[in-house]
């Protein structure tokens, strides 16, 4: 995940939760939105949050803070636009702050999924 994909994913995926509560896990769960909610924030702030301290899951791909960041632009021909190897250094860097900031804002992305797939799904 990144920083440019995660804010879409989580729309996405919030816009499914209202049609999986309506079709079934309301009769298996008591609140399934919150059940699905958290349990994808969790996932979310789990799998992006260990990239992003660069755990070695990526293996010889590269570090997890500089896919974080840059999205892997150098697969289709461009130049990182961030230069990530100076977060290492100071963990109050500015850009260590932003990816906190942005950690947070997942909620928000997932509950803007939320409502748009309830909108829909109410039409």
């Amino acid at each position: 995940m990144s920083f440019l994909l995660d804010p879409l994913f989580l729309i996405v995926i919030g816009m499914a939760i209202p049609f999986l509560a309506e079709r079934g896990l309301n009769k298996i769960l008591r609140n399934p939105v919150l059940v699905l909610s958290v349990i994808t924030i969790v996932l979310f702030w789990s799998i992006s949050g260990s990239l992003y301290l660069d755990f070695p899951w990526l293996g010889e791909a590269g570090s997890g803070r500089h896919f974080m960041w840059n999205s892997g632009v150098e697969l289709i021909g461009l130049m990182p636009p961030i230069d990530v190897s100076v977060t290492y250094a100071n963990p109050f860097y500015t850009l260590n702050i932003v990816a906190v900031l942005l950690f947070a804002t997942y909620p928000l992305f997932l509950y803007l999924g939320i409502y748009a797939g309830s909108k829909i799904l109410s039409k």
